[in-house]
């Protein structure tokens, strides 16, 4: 079994992006791919509060300024995007199931990034 993210960084972590990672975390695990090559870092956000940052890519098959541009921040919201975007959290969108939306992503190598041409300037 690969290490975990540590036990009192989660702690200081929301309650929804414990949630979130734990499920994130454990799916990898099950991809055989460790949570730490996608560069995670506790983050602590003026207006989202304290977070998770994170790439969809991983270091060992990506540069960093890719990794970077495909970063993800989840809080206590949501999971939020570049540009402003954010996936938030609700009943009918839990973390577990957003969770699951972003490993598919990151195991296939196929950031989310939910661009449309029609509604960006």
């Amino acid at each position: 079994m690969k290490k975990s993210f540590k036990k009192d960084v989660q702690q200081t972590l929301p309650h929804e992006v414990q949630v979130f990672m734990k499920h994130l975390e454990l799916g990898l695990q099950c991809f055989d791919l460790d949570f730490y090559d996608f560069q995670p870092y506790t983050m602590n956000h003026t207006e989202h509060g304290v977070g998770l940052l994170f790439s969809q890519l991983s270091k060992k098959d990506h540069v960093e300024s890719c990794m970077a541009e495909n970063s993800l921040i989840v809080s206590k919201t949501g999971v939020h995007m570049n540009k402003d975007r954010i996936l938030f959290f609700s009943n009918e969108q839990p973390p577990t199931h957003l969770a699951l939306l972003v490993l598919s992503a990151m195991v296939q190598e196929t950031p989310l990034n939910f661009e449309c041409e029609h509604c960006d300037s």
